[in-house]
Parts: structure tokens; sequence; C-alpha cells
């Protein structure tokens, strides 16, 4: 290569052949941007046409092929081979030292393995009407072949096509990784036909097909139990740690691992209508956002690109060409470009793997922000079912279990949460409930049943002043203990008298306590209870867990609005519900976070599903996301300081184009392994595993 540092004006001959050689270059360039595969797909179709090769069009219902990477990510053009890379290297270093008759030829391949990154820079220039860094990238390889560097342009392209194949395998590997989690599903099941066990494809089974699964076998589909009972490992989507129990009614999810029992289960779902295939593309749809820091990263990038080419201009007529090249090598976008997805999709990974589902990657960026976690009460920080406190009867004309069998009866085709409350503990009771006439059920009030010609009333005391039954004072003194503690009460009249009471219970969430206190210690500044119920039961669970504000007594439909109040005064809001049910309000606020788990990923409006219900995934949210701030925080500092040098000590005499190459790409290097620091985190704890 030449000394450019004593080489001070390029005479006329040297300056004739490298305008050739920039020709040269150009043609190849305009020759890579030629869509020659399209072309040719044009010239077949065309033949097809006119009856020359009819073989070569796709029948209307021909097979189709499994998806390419160019088909899910149609925007992504297909680089050159890093293999073709490599050998054009070689030779037009050969070219440059050996063999000068090479150097034609080596322009022409340099110019069209280049073409996508000139393609880049001028659509910056001209389409988008803004600078970005490929124009740093193009402008090193024209001023390498302006001065007469052949073997460094060559390298450059090399250096540029690695990136995008890193980038890429980078990507790869944490899609894989993702499908790892959930493990592969079956693709065989044993079918029950005719009291018989038959083993057919997955692919092939319909809904409502019944099959069996037995101990230490892969359920292969979304399904419902309809006999037997089973212990089964979800790990791999909710993140629990113990095997969850399921019997008749329960719904059971592909994936997951039958560890005891046998089942007989109802189809419903197969392949990639089944929640572990929903929830890997919600992952993958979630990995496209970019962080805030990669943004922030690739914009003070583009920012750079004018004071990056005024500094190496700067060092051209200071110091020489080498500078001027070795200061426009130093970008600071590719690294990050590379490092920042690689580490955000890890997170997602790792995040799914742990039961914390995470559908819009923006709650990396947010969660620090956030001044406000809003707690719905019921299903969220209590639980969603009741305990019955204590039952109360009016006088010995009615037992416990008369009143609680009466009552039962009455509740038993609903399903909301004070029915079924009451219809455990009849079944803890071994009450058996006999057939009753159709009831007459008052929306907000109470129902109304014949019950062995005795007509029974089960409802709130307002119900019963309104269909004129009077309430005894034993029942009175008992309803207004039952308010002062929080609690509900129902009144059970038979005959137009009030036979007794049954006294029902919140109860907390044994995690409660300690889960807001930790949030608290994350410097949340505030933390609200929002509830359907009264004042007192409110106030109560709101001193109980120490909550700094509360709302008590608003509809389903009202709680948005709340929302709204807390961001008009000037506030970020986490609102954290029971899904569907508080769909509204989750949609309104800036971060959701639903407890409903896995059955509701599909059509869920939060932001975040804890997979298993559990309130101290909260913990794990925020660490993940603090992990990833910190890993591309990392990366950043792997590439901004290394370039940094590097452009003083060109600009000093310091540093020449070798230095810079060597700088830039070994730190760009460094950055994208630090941001797989998840995986390898991830496989030591595999390893650590018994």
């Amino acid at each position: 290569m030449c000394d450019y540092s004593q080489q001070k004006l390029l005479n006329w001959e040297k300056l004739m052949i490298h305008l050739i050689g920039i020709v040269l270059m150009t043609t190849g360039i305009a020759a890579g941007n030629i869509n020659w595969s399209k072309l040719k797909h044009l010239k077949r179709h065309k033949k097809a046409l006119s009856g020359t090769k009819p073989s070569t069009i796709a029948p209307p219902h021909s097979v189709q092929l499994p998806v390419t990477i160019e088909e899910v990510n149609p925007k992504a053009p297909k680089q050159p081979s890093l293999v073709l890379s490599t050998g054009v290297m070689g030779l037009a270093v050969i070219a440059q030292t050996q063999f000068p008759l090479l150097l034609p030829a080596s322009l022409l391949l340099i110019g069209y393995l280049s073409a996508h990154i000139f393609r880049d820079a001028l659509t910056a220039v001209f389409k988008e009407k803004r600078i970005r860094v490929d124009i740093l990238d193009a402008s090193v390889i024209f001023l390498c072949i302006l001065f007469g560097q052949i073997g460094v342009a060559a390298f450059m392209v090399w250096v540029l096509d690695l990136a995008d194949l890193l980038l890429e395998k980078s990507r790869r590997r944490s899609q894989q990784y993702i499908t790892n989690i959930f493990g592969e599903q079956g693709r065989h099941a044993w079918l029950l036909v005719n009291g018989q066990e038959i083993q057919v494809a997955v692919k092939d089974l319909q809904k409502g097909d019944i099959i069996v699964v037995t101990t230490g076998e892969q359920i292969p589909i979304d399904g419902t139990v309809v006999h037997g009972e089973a212990m089964i490992d979800q790990h791999s989507l909710t993140g629990e740690s113990a095997p969850a129990e399921k019997r008749e009614g329960d719904k059971v999810f592909a994936t997951t691992v039958l560890v005891a029992g046998k089942i007989q289960v109802e189809v419903q779902e197969t392949g990639e209508h089944t929640l572990a295939s929903k929830i890997i593309h919600i992952i993958h749809e979630a990995s496209e956002f970019k962080v805030e820091l990669q943004s922030v990263g690739e914009k003070l990038a583009d920012r750079m690109v004018v004071p990056t080419l005024s500094l190496g201009a700067l060092g051209y007529l200071t110091t020489g060409p080498a500078a001027l090249l070795a200061i426009i090598n130093a970008d600071f976008g590719t690294g990050i470009r590379v490092a920042a997805p690689t580490a955000l999709l890890t997170s997602l990974g790792v995040a799914a793997k742990n039961g914390v589902l995470i559908k819009d990657s923006k709650v990396f960026e947010i969660l620090k922000d956030i001044d406000v976690v809003l707690f719905d009460k019921t299903g969220t920080l209590t639980h969603e079912v009741p305990t019955i406190a204590q039952i109360i009867s009016s006088d010995s004309q009615y037992s416990e279990e008369q009143i609680l069998l009466y009552t039962a009866i009455a509740e038993q085709k609903f399903t909301h949460p004070i029915a079924n409350a009451i219809l455990e503990c009849a079944k803890q009771r071994e009450l058996t409930l006999p057939p009753h006439d159709e009831s007459k059920y008052y929306v907000g009030f109470g129902i109304e049943v014949m019950v062995h010609h005795d007509l029974v009333k089960v409802g709130s005391s307002y119900y019963m002043e309104r269909e004129g039954i009077v309430i005894p004072p034993i029942i009175q003194a008992h309803l207004q203990e039952s308010r002062s503690r929080g609690n509900t009460a129902i009144l059970t009249a038979i005959n137009q008298q009030v036979a007794g009471m049954i006294e029902l219970k919140t109860t907390i969430r044994k995690e409660a306590i300690r889960v807001i206190s930790h949030i608290r210690q994350r410097g949340i500044k505030e933390i609200v209870l929002i509830s359907g119920d009264h004042e007192a039961p409110t106030s109560q669970l709101a001193n109980q867990l120490g909550m700094d504000r509360y709302f008590a007594g608003v509809l389903p439909h009202e709680k948005a609005n709340y929302v709204k109040l807390l961001q008009k005064e000037g506030k970020k809001v986490m609102m954290v519900g029971d899904g569907i049910n508080d769909s509204a309000a989750l949609s309104y606020a800036d971060i959701s976070v639903s407890l409903q788990g896995a059955s509701t990923v599909a059509v869920d409006v939060a932001d975040v599903v804890f997979m298993d219900g559990n309130l101290e995934k909260f913990d794990f949210l925020f660490g993940v996301s603090e992990a990833l701030q910190r890993n591309v925080q990392r990366s950043f500092m792997f590439i901004a300081v290394p370039n940094t040098i590097c452009i003083a000590g060109a600009l000093l005499g310091f540093f020449g184009l070798p230095a810079s190459l060597v700088l830039n790409n070994g730190f760009n290097m460094i950055a994208v392994m630090n941001g797989a620091i998840p995986y390898q985190i991830e496989d030591q704890t595999a390893r650590d595993k018994p």
C-alpha cells in the first residue's frame, strides 16, 4: 500500500488510474443494484406465457414451501455472501501487491458487493432527506478507492458483510432461544376412538377430538380435561416451579408435561393456534421495537456524521489521507445496531421463561419513569373468590347447614365470586343440592327460586326491604358488625321470612404486603387502590396494605376515568388488573399488567401478563428491565470510548486506518457479545441445576 504520510500530491497518471477505478467500481455498484433474481423470474414468466416453458408456472393449489426469512421480513434485502466478500478481499490484496492486472476485476467485484451500502447511503440523502451513518460507510469505501487503498476497501466491505451476518445470526439465535423455551410441540398423539387409543399425527387432529395423555408425555395441544386427574409441569409457560393439579373441566396447554396421572383431553387448538405458539409470536412482534438506548445511539451516530466528515477533512489537511480514512471509519452506530436488538430479544426470552410475558417492549423504557401503581382490588390484591366468615341463623328454626343449603341451591346456576364461595363451602360440607324450579335474577339485588314448594329469596338487605321482608334485630346487628369489618353479607329468606345471613370476607393474597413494600423501594412515588366495593371494605384494605390513597365504589367502565385523572396530575401510571374486565382502564394506562395468566394471553389488552397470576413477578419485571438498561449502556460505552480515542489519535497523527479498523470493529464485536450476556446467565443456571 502507498505511504501517504510523505506523498502530498497525486500526479495526473495516478489520478487517471484512480478515476478509472472509481468508474469500474461504480459499474459494479450499478450491477449490484439490479435484482437479478427478479429478472430471471420475469424471463421465466415471459417464456411460460409464450408457451415455451409452461411447467414453470406454479398451479393455483401447489404445495407451499416453508416460509423464508425474506418472506417474514421482506424489507431486509438479501446481502451478498460473506464467502464471496472474503474471496474478493484476498483478490484485491493480491491485485494491489502482486498482479495489477487483476485490479479491474477487483474493483468491479468490490462495487458489486458494496452496492447495498451505497444504496442505503443514497436513500438516506435523496429519499429520506437526512444524514445517516450509512453515509460514513459508503464514504470510507469510496475514499479508499480514490486514494488507491483497494485492499482496505475490500476489507471494509467484508467487515460490513460480517456485521450483517452477525446481526442475522444473533437474531436467529435469539428467536430459536425463545422457541426452545417452550419446547417443540409433539408430533404425535393418542386419539381415543371407540375406546381404543390410536397413534395419529397432531396435524391431523380436529377440534373436539379426545386424546389420551399419560405420565411422562408432553401435551401436544391446547384443550380441556374431560376425564381423569394429573399433575402437570407448566413451568415453560407460566414460570410455576411446582406442578399444577388438573382435573375435569381444567384447561391444559401444549408443550407442558404430565408428570403424574392419566387424563383424557378434548382438543381445542393445535399447531400455530396453541398458547405456546401465540406467546412466541407475541415476543417476536415485541422484539421489533428499538430500545431507547439503541435509538439514542443511532441518533448520536447519525448526528456525528457531519462532524466526523469535518474532522476527517481537518485530519486530511493536517496529517494526510491516513488520518481522513481513520476518522471517518470510526462510526458510532454499527455496533449498537447489532448489540441492542440482541440484548432486547434475549431479555424478552428470559422474562418469558420466568413466566413474565412482555407483549410490548416499550415497557422496558417506560417502567423506570412510572410514578403511580394503580391496583384493582378484586382478583389482584385479593383472591377473586371470597371465603365464608360465618353463618348466622335468625332463630332456632333453621340451622347453619339449612341456611347454607337453601342459599347454595339458589346460587348453583351462577358463577360470580360470591356464588362460587357459597358453592365451594357447600361442597366442602358435602351437601347435596337438589334441582330447583327456574330462578329469577334481579340484577344487582337478588335471586328468587322455588325449592320443595318453598319460595327462597337470596340477596342484600336492600333487596329484602324492596321485597317487603322484615329483617330481624339479630340479623340487623350482625349486618352492622359485618359492614364495620369491611365484609360482605347476603341474606336468605324462606317464604317471606329471613332465615339467616352469610357473611363473606375478602382474603388478601399472602404476597401482597411484601410486593407493595418492594415496589415502594423501587422508587414508586404513589400506590393507589381502586375498587367497586363500598367505602368501608376499600378503606380497610387500603390501610392494611399501606396504600397512599384509594377510590371506592367505582364501576368497571369508570376505572379508565381514574387512570386519566392520575395522568392529568402529570403522573405516569401503571395499572394492575384482572385482564379483560379492566380492559378500558388497562388500555389507557402507560403500562398495564394483568394477573389473569395463561388463559387470556391472546385477548388480554395488557402490556405485561404474569402467567402464573403471582404478584411476586413484579420483582422480576423490574429486575429484567434494569438489567437490559445496564447491558445496552455497557455496549454503547464499548463503542463510544474506543472510537472517540481513535478520532483524537488520528487528529494527533498517532493512529492511521489500520488502528481505526482494529479499534472500531474489535469493540463492535465485544459489544455484540455483551448483548448476549443473558444467554450466558441462563446457560450457567441450566448447568447448575441437578
